[in-house]
């Protein structure tokens, strides 16, 4: 009999974990600060574009609701642009499609299925001292998401050095009437100096009432021309901040597909930044009892490299194999860090290699990015290194020699 699980965090990578316990007979308690309703009434949390190795393994484990309605992202049409004029522009197309569905509607619907699984559900916001001495009640706690002191029980990692500040300053918006792509594409338009405009198509709506619409991610380089946003700022004023800046830097066929957009809901916008962590995947609690922790509590990547729900739902997966595999629940310090390992190896460490060289290409790698709009075969490499991070090798040695 698997023992009792306590997972912190409801996003893609608790929910997905307590989910597949829960299917697995595992007793589960999923702690969280929001419940369905609360999710659904607040802002948008994220981007995320899920690709087709996460989305096999949502279907997998019962929970690609969306799998046939949302639409399909057939690949990445990349444009490097200076004063509004594209100077170098290609289409790479995806081995297969990814998708992307609105983080509200997929974590109602997600808590949703996981109390009707059987699962435990106490909504609350648990400080470092509640979470110990909750700790000593179950056999293992894994904590997907944490505040800045319960972060601060896990170790960074000292293998990897990562910027001390975020890269990027975010603006995300979801968006109406934009016309879409005519090749289903997501479009991901370079600006030297100022950052990157991303855009595809999603679906967004309370689950049973989802449409489509368009999110789009501004990649601000910090003090460049994107560099705009106020956190504090109104959604009606975040929209006509990106209505301007897409009529200011992207080419004219781009920025015409934007020329109705509206905001899909009050809670459309979110405004921030991410700075990157890579830290050891056992934490240590006040008392001494350590914790397992998961998705960007390990392993926390700017939205620019797309890889953060992939990471998340891929470490999930991983992490429940592991704990039902292990009957006899001995969830100790040796058994975490072996849980840990295959994920951070095959999955979260390329995926944080990959973010980091897209954000910041060297110049062999601008280069590729340069040659691929005369040779379909290297765009395509280039959009496959999205879906699967680890074959970035692959990417460079399809150049032409």
């Amino acid at each position: 009999m698997v023992g009792q699980v306590q997972v912190l965090g409801a996003g893609e990578c608790g929910l997905t974990l307590a989910h597949c316990l829960v299917r697995g007979g595992s007793s589960v308690t999923l702690v969280t600060d929001r419940d369905a309703e609360a999710i659904l009434a607040g802002t948008v949390t994220s981007t995320q574009v899920k690709f087709p190795r996460t989305l096999d393994l949502e279907s997998d484990a019962g929970l690609g609701f969306w799998r046939t309605s949302a639409p399909n992202i057939e690949g990445i049409r990349f444009t490097m642009a200076v004063d509004r004029t594209a100077v170098a522009t290609w289409a790479g197309r995806l081995p297969r499609p990814a998708q992307s569905v609105d983080q509200r509607t997929v974590f109602a619907r997600w808590l949703s299925e996981f109390l009707a699984a059987g699962g435990d559900l106490r909504v609350a916001d648990p400080s470092v001292t509640d979470v110990d001495r909750a700790a000593a009640d179950y056999d293992l706690t894994v904590v997907t998401r944490a505040s800045r002191e319960l972060a601060a029980c896990f170790e960074d990692d000292p293998a990897w050095t990562v910027p001390a500040a975020p890269q990027r300053r975010l603006a995300v918006l979801y968006l109406d009437g934009v016309q879409p792509d005519p090749h289903h594409l997501g479009t991901y338009t370079a600006l030297p100096e100022h950052g990157e405009v991303i855009s595809y198509p999603g679906l967004t709506g309370r689950p049973g009432q989802e449409r489509r619409c368009e999110i789009t991610l501004f990649e601000a380089r910090p003090g460049g021309a994107l560099d705009v946003f106020d956190q504090h700022g109104t959604p009606a004023q975040r929209l006509r901040q990106a209505k301007q800046l897409i009529d200011e830097h992207l080419p004219a066929e781009l920025a015409e597909r934007y020329r109705g957009a509206e905001l899909t809901d009050a809670g459309a916008t979110l405004v921030g930044a991410v700075a990157p962590a890579m830290r050891r995947p056992v934490g240590t609690l006040p008392s001494g009892s350590p914790v397992l922790g998961g998705g960007d509590v390990v392993c926390r990547m700017d939205p620019g490299g797309a890889q953060g729900a992939n990471n998340a739902v891929h470490c999930a997966i991983r992490y429940a194999e592991a704990i039902l595999h292990t009957p006899d629940g001995r969830y100790d310090r040796d058994w975490m860090e072996w849980a840990a390992a295959p994920w951070l190896t095959a999955v979260a460490h390329p995926a944080a290699r990959w973010t980091a060289t897209v954000l910041d290409p060297p110049p062999a790698m601008q280069e590729l990015m340069l040659a691929a709009q005369h040779d379909s075969t290297l765009a395509d490499a280039f959009a496959a290194t999205f879906a699967r991070p680890s074959s970035m090798a692959q990417f460079a040695a399809a150049a032409p020699s």
